[in-house]
């Protein structure tokens, strides 16, 4: 039985959706042999991990003593900053109109690894009192189940069966976006109702806290552009890739290491909206921006 990640049972079972769905459509994009041979991204795909993997937390540690915040608050947005490989840096490069393979590529590695480096990163940063409350063993089984398991089926269909998986291909994307906008609507539902007020998490987490999470955030897109290269798609794909932190994996280790302290788990909802919203605003005004330039060159060619 999939663990309680602190919502209500709708919003929870929409989010699990959302993984599997997102993961496996991403697998048909892609073959085994492409991930194998990203002969053309291993340099982006090296600064993508250095970014993810050692700068965000670094800087997430330099952030949390620097502003003052309740101690499991900070936790909380220690396992944000440790858990790369956000689910969306595929679509948000899609909608700024950057590299979406190498995003897809991004995405895959960093998924996998979260699966294995959260744990170990988290072990080394956060205070023993509170890793001892995560059982990593279980978190990590359910991320295997939840994130790689159907994005290698997604794979092995592409490598094995790629007729099939043209013809279904189309098929799980709309579904995949479908799950965004389930969620969407039972987002929109609790705040209606007032089962969940996510506006109060705001308030709830403080005002360092929140200071803390835009900073990050910043950070990492900043990261990201000035570090992704000479080319603007590439710089693009790191940035909001990076701003992007694991929400799965977030919220299934925040749900073991903080079960007890609800003010500091919302950090991480906090964390989802902020991040969500500055990077989607942004890769859309990218997108924007890239869709005027090719109508000013249609129109120069006439």
């Amino acid at each position: 039985m999939l663990p309680s990640i602190g919502l209500t049972l709708p919003l929870e079972l929409s989010i699990y959706l959302f993984l599997v769905a997102t993961m496996f459509s991403m697998g048909l994009s892609i073959t085994a042999r492409g991930i194998a041979a990203p002969l053309q991204h291993r340099r982006l795909i090296g600064i993508a991990f250095i970014i993810n993997l050692i700068l965000i937390p670094l800087a997430g540690i330099v952030v949390v003593r620097l502003l003052p915040m309740d101690v499991n608050v900070a936790a909380g947005l220690l396992i944000v900053a440790c858990a790369p490989g956000s689910t969306i840096g595929p679509k948000l490069a899609e909608f700024s109109k950057g590299d979406v393979s190498l995003a897809i590529r991004i995405m895959f590695y960093l998924s996998v690894l979260a699966i294995f480096t959260t744990p170990i990163t988290l072990t080394l940063i956060l205070p023993g009192a509170i890793t001892e409350q995560i059982d990593f063993i279980s978190v990590m089984t359910t991320l295997i189940i939840l994130i790689f398991l159907p994005m290698v089926a997604g794979i092995a269909i592409n490598s094995r069966c790629q007729a099939f998986a043209d013809r279904i291909r189309r098929q799980a994307y709309i579904f995949s976006n479908l799950t965004i906008v389930i969620f969407g609507i039972l987002f929109i539902w609790v705040q209606v109702t007032g089962e969940v007020r996510f506006v109060d998490s705001f308030y709830s987490v403080g005002v360092g806290a929140t200071v803390a999470v835009l900073i990050l955030v910043a950070f990492s897109m900043l990261a990201g552009y000035l570090l992704g290269g000479p080319e603007k798609p590439g710089r693009q794909v790191l940035a909001t890739s990076s701003a992007n932190r694991n929400l799965g994996v977030s919220l299934l280790v925040g749900a073991s290491a903080l079960a007890g302290n609800g003010e500091a788990f919302l950090i991480i909802i906090v964390y989802a909206i902020v991040q969500t919203l500055v990077s989607g605003l942004i890769a859309v005004k990218w997108g924007q921006k890239v869709r005027r330039e090719e109508k000013r060159k249609r129109r120069s060619m006439v």
